[in-house]
């Protein structure tokens, strides 16, 4: 090989690295999956990073709560915004009768959102779509369940 050679190899494998490295952090997030935690370690990381929870109670019966692992949960946009906005805390409502006793869970799935500060933001009971998903997740994540309705952050949002 000649020096022409060996410089143009050198600056391949120099450009390859330096852009292969800037791909989205949404995609290197999404290609993880969601990174559950359990309900005691979620609740403290939440609090000492002050993120909101994202909780999910599920049970291995539970047909919806499959449906929602495979679907829901395996969208790269949903993977990615609760790895970036939230703490994901993943509850077995038959091994952790407690916690789903504390939480009156009622339903499987269920979802629920919890402040920074450990308060109760709210709940929803049921399957829920990827699309529909990312639109709560938003709504929370961005702080909008403060100052609007959800229909109002709709209207709003593009």
């Amino acid at each position: 090989m000649n020096k022409k050679q060996i410089l143009t190899a050198v600056v391949l494998i120099l450009v390859t690295a330096v852009l292969g490295g800037r791909f989205p952090v949404e995609a290197a997030q999404a290609g993880d999956g969601i990174q559950w935690m359990s309900y005691d370690e979620g609740r403290r990381k939440g609090e000492d990073e002050n993120k909101k929870v994202f909780m999910v109670f599920s049970a291995d019966w539970c047909r919806y709560c499959h449906q929602m692992e495979k679907e829901t949960f395996q969208n790269p946009a949903v993977i990615a915004y609760v790895n970036r906005k939230f703490v994901p805390v993943s509850v077995n409502s038959d091994r952790q009768q407690d916690i789903a006793t504390r939480y009156r869970v009622q339903g499987l799935p269920s979802t629920w959102f919890i402040s920074e500060n450990g308060e109760r933001i709210g709940s929803r009971p049921g399957y829920i779509p990827a699309d529909e998903m990312l639109k709560i997740l938003k709504y929370v994540g961005s702080d909008s369940y403060l100052t609007m309705s959800f229909q109002a952050f709709l209207e709003k949002s593009p």
